[in-house]
């Protein structure tokens, strides 16, 4: 068919999932993915030899808007200008109404300390926040945490957070690693954040987390239901956390900006560009094991 012919003759492809048994593509020399996940695929599903690559470039998206949930929750200015819209002063003379919250101060906890985690840390940072976070890898604490540890300081770092950022990878490890136990070590006071995946954070656990205010409140980005194109519609959740009152919510997206875009088709430019030129690609996460 036309891809097997295009595939043959290719040195390297972007795209996504490719819904066909692979030709013989004896010049490929990327699989590029213009996109960061990577889990509708695996080495085994991919040519022998071939290297596969992703793309990040969402980092500062994603770290703007997790900012943007941390003052919001904070300040509240939704609710401010909902009020001032249709009851003026109120009664309240003028810079005297009900004072709000500051993140200055309060504790940010990152569970997957890598380029999100980084980036988010570096602007909380800026806020006054303090950080902290875990990861799998051993590396040296950068100088915007407190402090980083593994796995095992997950305890910890739900207790220290005020507000808790999941930014991990989903992987057999990290599918439901904050259930009820974890919630329930959180503060009362703490707000979790959700930009990795849905379902590293258990669904029931988190609606009845949220109902009996066991946790003060979730901003949820990524979630457990999606649909493409062409296909019929799901809802995102099988509980209803669109009627809760301490949540914010959006559709998986928090990295959707234009630059965001632009910098990520130059990235898969350069990378094109370094296999013309005879160089390894950036980004590389694994290379093809199945056939031809």
């Amino acid at each position: 068919d036309a891809f097997a012919a295009l595939a043959t003759a290719a040195h390297v492809i972007v795209g996504g999932a490719i819904p066909i048994s692979w030709p013989q593509v004896p010049q490929l020399k990327l699989f590029q993915i213009p996109w960061t996940g990577y889990d509708f695929t695996a080495p085994e599903k991919m040519p022998a030899g071939v290297p596969v690559a992703n793309t990040f470039e969402h980092e500062t998206s994603i770290a703007e808007y997790v900012l943007l949930g941390m003052l919001e929750w904070q300040i509240k200015l939704r609710q401010m200008d909902a009020e001032f819209r249709s009851q003026g002063w109120a009664g309240y003379a003028s810079g005297r109404g009900p004072a709000h919250a500051e993140i200055r101060g309060h504790t940010l906890g990152i569970v997957g300390y890598g380029h999100i985690g980084h980036e988010v840390a570096v602007r909380a940072r800026a806020f006054g926040m303090h950080c902290v976070g875990i990861r799998r890898s051993n590396v040296p604490c950068p100088p915007e945490l407190d402090w980083l540890g593994g796995p095992s300081r997950l305890p910890e770092l739900l207790a220290k957070s005020d507000f808790v950022l999941i930014a991990c990878d989903m992987n057999a490890d990290t599918i439901g690693l904050i259930g009820a136990q974890q919630l329930a070590q959180m503060k009362p006071e703490g707000v979790l954040i959700n930009v990795a995946r849905g379902r590293i954070i258990d669904e029931k656990a988190l609606y009845e987390a949220l109902v009996s205010k066991t946790i003060a409140g979730a901003v949820i980005d990524t979630w457990y239901s999606y649909y493409a194109a062409g296909e019929e519609a799901v809802w995102p959740c099988k509980f209803p956390f669109q009627e809760l009152d301490n949540t914010l919510l959006s559709g998986h997206r928090s990295a959707l900006t234009h630059e965001m875009h632009e910098r990520r088709w130059r990235f898969v430019a350069e990378n094109c560009a370094r296999i013309g030129r005879g160089e390894s690609a950036h980004n590389i996460v694994f290379t093809g094991q199945g056939g031809p």
